[in-house]
């Protein structure tokens, strides 16, 4: 089931980069939702590539850090200035962690 979803972000990947590559070459007249879809393309395709790349290790997240995510993304946008609060904080949890298994 996890391969599936892998290569349904490649596939994703792979149209919308060439796409959003496509609709930069031609220019759009006129105001409208058109005219930032070459940009959307080619953030969303190059996020897709990304995440394909880091699959295995993003499955592998633990489940408090899916909480911890929007959470800090939420506070974030709220008050911008926490950002070199919760930096430290956040780097301080991924590498003070527990560990499972033995380490060499």
């Amino acid at each position: 089931m996890s391969f599936t979803r892998r290569h349904a972000i490649g596939i994703l990947a792979i149209v919308l980069l060439p796409a959003g590559i496509y609709l930069a070459l031609q220019p759009i007249q006129g105001d409208g939702l058109l005219v930032g879809l070459d940009a959307a393309c080619m953030r969303v395709g190059a996020l897709m590539a990304v995440l394909w790349l880091a699959y295995p290790q993003i499955h592998r997240l633990p489940a408090w850090i899916w909480a911890a995510i929007p959470a800090l993304v939420i506070v974030l946008a709220r008050w911008p200035k926490w950002f070199f609060v919760a930096l430290p904080i956040v780097i301080a949890l991924v590498i003070l962690r527990p560990r499972n298994g033995n380490r060499r």
